[in-house]
């Protein structure tokens, strides 16, 4: 889940931005507010859930009952405050009109239930001049990079939606492959909107890879080195508002574990990773590393769904899968208008299983099986 994107758990990669809201009163000073220590709680209080959760469904496999995990919500300050319910819409709105994040104003709505945690652990004295904090910012500055971070769920993993990839690699790409064959430069662009941390990005890459393998034009030797045609040209852009997810998935290194990132990776595609070294997996015991061949071929950048203009242009293949669930209906459909943008002619449009198109008659519809892409008319 991208512009969203959980996060790949990067355990091997931290990043903290710090972000102290000083605040007073003419009387008593208010309790400091340090985003950047809430924002690890969040976190660390999600990897346990995941991992717990993980837990309980191999016991269930196993035959044995399974666990049940329940995150409870602590009692909200803004709850206490004289017009809190008219704070809670202050903030929601603020985030919204800067990142196009739906926070809604339910304890249940995914981001909403994020905002509530990080609000229920803030002095409630401070939580209107934090507001007036993030109101001044920009939405470049540290305070609205480290909320981003702690309100953002990140949940993504390799090959994820597997019927939606196998129908891109043997109908899209086999086919721009096909139509570029005696071209003596050739070219294949993907964005991945709203990346998080990664795993849509390399899995692209990898599908590229193998469509190249199939016709000859790429192949693995012996020792694993991976050797692309010199005439292709490739790039896959990935995107996120999150910029800590975007540090961690550019060193494309990922912890494994029940649940975890590589949860749904074919075994073929293996080959496409390699063991992390020594010093690096004593820290993090069973990760791997995206072979430096295939991180070549990627890129990343900041950028928001809400923004004026796309990050690119002239593309073969958008894709914001799992993302747009968690924005507001209105930068739904201004997102939708970016990737039109963003693609070439007859470019592809791939969206998650629960999107709807919001402008239907810029796309051609093209079924596969378990999965539909669009083709920019």
């Amino acid at each position: 889940d991208g512009a969203l994107a959980a996060p790949g758990f990067f355990a091997c990669f931290s990043v903290k931005v710090a972000r102290v809201v000083k605040v007073a009163t003419m009387n008593d000073p208010v309790p400091e507010i340090d985003l950047g220590a809430l924002s690890a709680k969040l976190r660390a209080e999600d990897q346990r859930f995941r991992r717990t959760f993980a837990l309980g469904q191999l016991a269930c496999d196993s035959g044995s009952a399974p666990a049940s995990p329940v995150r409870s919500l602590p009692d909200s300050p803004v709850r206490s405050l004289g017009g809190g319910f008219e704070l809670r819409k202050r903030i929601s709105s603020l985030i919204e009109a800067r990142t196009g994040i739906e926070a809604g104003d339910g304890v249940g709505a995914g981001v909403g239930e994020r905002l509530e945690r990080l609000v229920a652990m803030m002095p409630a004295a401070a939580l209107s001049l934090w507001l007036s904090s993030l109101e001044a910012e920009t939405i470049d500055g540290p305070g609205w990079a480290t909320l981003i971070q702690c309100l953002t769920v990140n949940e993504t993993y390799f090959y994820r939606d597997p019927e939606q990839l196998a129908f891109i690699r043997r109908h899209l790409l086999a086919g721009l492959i096909a139509a570029q064959s005696n071209e003596p430069q050739a070219r294949l662009t993907c964005w991945c909107a709203g990346c998080s941390t990664g795993e849509e990005v390399y899995t692209m890459a990898i599908l590229i890879v193998e469509a190249l393998r199939e016709v000859g034009e790429a192949e693995i030797r012996g020792d694993g080195r991976i050797l692309i045609s010199p005439r292709w040209r490739i790039k896959v852009l990935g995107t996120d508002i999150d910029r800590a997810a975007l540090l961690g998935a550019e060193t494309g290194h990922y912890a494994d574990f029940p649940m975890g990132p590589f949860r749904a990776l074919p075994e073929a595609l293996f080959c496409y990773f390699e063991a992390t070294p020594a010093e690096v997996s004593q820290s993090l015991p069973g990760s791997w590393l995206v072979r430096p061949e295939i991180r070549e071929l990627t890129n990343f950048m900041p950028a928001n769904l809400a923004a004026l203009d796309p990050p690119t242009l002239g593309v073969n293949l958008v894709l914001c899968r799992n993302v747009l669930i968690y924005l507001s209906d209105r930068v739904r459909c201004h997102a939708q208008g970016l990737f039109y943008r963003a693609l070439g002619r007859n470019g592809t449009l791939a969206l998650g299983p629960t999107d709807v198109l919001r402008r239907p008659e810029q796309f051609a519809t093209e079924w596969g099986p378990g999965t539909v892409l669009y083709r920019k008319k």
